[in-house]
């Protein structure tokens, strides 16, 4: 079994802690001094592991203050259809789109099944990354049915917000959704495009939008698990049936 790296073994550490509470948000880490003598480790070792943890959004270094804990998380309400650059907005990120490509694809299996087309249907599909403060956040994959949005493959890198480019330009206002979220494992294509070590945890969202019941859209999304939340209010409880 290989040897875990030293900066490795850090970083783990320090983000079980901070995930856990361990280090509250606002709060310092300790100093780098501090840090070297709990670890046995070298200062070039801490810095990388913080410049990881900085970099996923965890932690801030600032001049003169040290090393601070950040509000790392922004929660979903799952009870309103809402995108994610929306729910990022609303906690006061900075949300911009990265490297934007539209092309047109066959839909096979569950793809076409969630669109109601048939198989190997011709699609639009619309991959970009999104960020949140210059942090990469979600790998975003979006399937739209290609007779609904004619021309969109000139709309590339134009806009943010999916859902409001497609009810001001195509007048496709989406009034509904079905969300299917799994966990999983950063792959290596993951992980570079979303500048975290491989195996991280990401969020995986499926979600079909509709449109006056008919689906419109299918939405793939892979979010850094540890930066983003869903939040789910219920009412009432289910009650078994009588016999």
């Amino acid at each position: 079994m290989a040897k875990i790296q030293a900066y490795m073994r850090v970083y783990n550490v320090l983000k079980k802690q901070i995930l856990e509470g361990g280090y509250a948000i606002g709060s310092l880490l300790p100093t780098e001094s501090e840090l070297e003598k709990m670890f046995s480790v070298s200062r070039t070792t801490v810095r990388k592991a913080v410049e990881i943890l900085c970099r996923e959004g965890f932690l801030e270094t600032r001049q003169g203050r040290g090393t601070e804990v950040l509000d790392y998380r922004t929660s979903q309400n799952l009870n309103v259809v809402t995108s994610t650059s929306e729910t990022l907005e609303r906690r006061g990120y900075r949300v911009v789109t990265r490297d934007m490509y539209i092309d047109r694809v066959q839909a096979h299996g569950r793809l076409a099944s969630d669109l109601g087309v048939e198989e190997g249907t011709e699609v639009v599909r619309v991959q970009r990354i999104q960020t949140a403060d210059d942090v990469p956040i979600a790998i975003m994959k979006n399937y739209l049915k290609a007779s609904l949005v004619p021309g969109i493959e000139s709309h590339s890198n134009q806009f943010t917000r999916l859902y409001d480019f497609l009810r001001d330009f195509y007048g496709l206002a989406i009034d509904a959704a079905q969300d299917r979220i799994t966990a999983r494992n950063a792959s290596f294509e993951e992980a570079q495009m979303l500048g975290v070590p491989v195996g991280t945890a990401l969020v995986y969202l499926s979600r079909v939008c509709f449109q006056n019941g008919a689906p419109v859209d299918v939405d793939h999304v892979s979010l850094v698990g540890g930066r983003y939340e869903f939040e789910v209010f219920m009412n009432g409880r289910y009650q078994r049936p009588q016999k």
